[in-house]
C-alpha cells in the first residue's frame, strides 16, 4: 500500500511540474490539467433532529436545483467573499439567494457565478445569511418536498410555498476528518 501512495505523490508531482514548467497569465489557459487533484470534503448536511430531512446533504439536483439528498457536494467549500461554493470538476458551484416578495427566498447554484455575497459558513459551523437590507440574519432553511426532491429555500419570515409538505432546517458544515 505504501508503494501506491508513492506512485500516487510521484505522479502528482510530476504533474504540478508540467503546470509550472509552462507558465501562463490564466489558470483557466491550462486546461484541465490544473484539475487533476480533487480534494474531498466534508458535507454539509440537514441537522435539525426529528424532520425527514435531518441527514441529507447539501446537493445539486440533475435539473441545477438546490436541494438536499441522501449523497450531496463532497469536495472543497470555498467561503471565499462571503461566499459559499462547492468546487466540482474544475469549477465552483456558488449557492445564490434569490429574490421574491415571500419571506421564503429561492437559491440557486451559480456555475462560476458568485452573486451572493452575505453567507458565514465555516468548518463545523452552521450556515447562516447575513442580514440585508430586505431580510434580517437568518441560518433558518425550508425544505419543500417538491415532486419527490427536497428543493431549498432560505426562511426569511413565516411562509410557505402552498400545495407543498415544507420542514424548516439548518445546514451544518461538516469537518475535515482526514486519516
Amino acid at each position: 500500500m505504501v508503494y501506491w501512495k508513492a506512485f500516487a505523490l510521484g505522479l502528482l508531482s510530476l504533474a504540478a511540474s508540467i503546470l509550472k514548467a509552462a507558465p501562463v497569465s490564466d489558470v483557466s489557459e491550462r486546461g484541465s490539467a490544473a484539475c487533476l487533484v480533487i480534494v474531498h470534503g466534508p458535507p454539509t448536511t440537514a441537522i435539525t433532529p426529528g424532520t425527514a430531512v435531518t441527514g441529507l446533504e447539501l446537493a445539486r439536483s440533475s435539473t441545477g436545483a438546490v436541494t438536499l439528498a441522501t449523497s450531496g457536494f463532497e469536495t472543497l467549500i470555498n467561503y471565499n467573499n462571503g461566499g459559499f461554493g462547492e468546487f466540482e470538476f474544475c469549477n465552483y458551484y456558488w449557492l445564490n439567494i434569490g429574490t421574491s416578495t415571500h419571506s421564503y427566498k429561492p437559491l440557486s447554484w451559480g456555475y462560476d457565478d458568485q452573486e451572493t455575497t452575505t453567507w458565514s459558513a465555516g468548518s463545523g459551523q452552521i450556515v447562516t445569511a447575513l442580514a440585508t437590507s430586505t431580510y434580517s440574519k437568518t441560518s433558518t432553511f425550508l425544505a419543500c418536498n417538491e415532486s419527490g426532491a427536497w428543493v431549498l429555500y432560505l426562511q426569511t419570515g413565516s411562509e410557505v410555498p402552498s400545495g407543498v409538505t415544507c420542514v424548516k432546517t439548518q445546514l451544518q458544515v461538516g469537518t475535515n476528518t482526514l486519516a
